[in-house]
């Protein structure tokens, strides 16, 4: 073994470095043969073979697909009503938002599901786009008046939202889970996120009350509670 003595404990001096990468290059390196071959017998043993996952925008696509079919089910099993109130434009411009904050989300689940992967579009980013988009709007497209049964009106179109979005959420983490890792707070808040953008479109659809305070009231507010609701509880069962 080199001793090092009589030289000056300074990280910068380079006859101190010159000893040291002596001394690493005289220690005798690798583990013992036998050492070796157990490990090697015991990882071996342990190892199986994964399916491959696809590219992201791949997965991403797929769970869209998932939610433009689920989406087109829901519609066509829920009485419209609500169509008849709105204009053509309303009805377009709304299922765009709703749409395209569901492939947002789509996004942020599938680069979760590569293990490794790097975030191009944090989630943060998409919460905030989302909701601006569904916020405006709802603030302009819609009329600002309020009906006297403000409660009433409102209560059944939140209870449909839960009633659509969580066995949604359920659904879509069945998709995922054998490709997640494991439960945070991002993945709760991603699932929930695409499992609300899924429930609003046919909960606009139906709702016959397209005045603004409702919709942003009753409609993005039970999703707001149902994003931050999930993005918790993923929280806690993942600790």
């Amino acid at each position: 073994m080199c001793r090092i003595v009589n030289v000056p404990e300074d990280p910068r001096n380079p006859e101190l470095e010159q000893r040291l990468k002596a001394w690493a290059a005289a220690q005798p390196g690798g583990l013992p043969r036998e050492l070796e071959r157990r490990l090697h017998a015991a990882l071996s043993g342990s190892l199986t073979p994964v399916r491959a996952l696809p590219a992201p925008r791949i997965l991403a696509l797929a769970f869209f697909a998932v939610f433009v079919l689920l989406g087109a089910v829901l519609i066509a099993i829920l009485k419209i009503a609500g169509v008849h109130f709105m204009t053509g434009s309303q009805t377009a411009w709304m299922i765009a938002i709703f749409s395209g904050a569901g492939f947002l989300f789509c996004l942020d689940l599938a680069r979760r599901m590569i293990p490794g992967s790097r975030l191009r579009l944090p989630l943060l980013p998409v919460l905030t786009l989302s909701g601006l988009a569904a916020i405006g709007g709802l603030a302009l497209l819609f009329p600002w008046r309020e009906s006297g049964a403000f409660v009433s009106e409102g209560w059944r179109c939140a209870l449909l939202e839960v009633t659509i979005a969580v066995p949604a959420a359920w659904l879509f983490w069945l998709l995922a889970r054998r490709d997640v890792l494991f439960l945070s707070f991002g993945l709760g808040a991603a699932l929930a996120g695409l499992s609300v953008s899924l429930a609003l479109a046919p909960v606009q659809l139906q709702c016959m009350f397209p005045q603004a305070p409702h919709l942003l009231i009753w409609h993005l507010g039970t999703a707001a509670i149902l994003i931050g609701s999930g993005a918790l509880l993923a929280n806690l069962q993942g600790r």
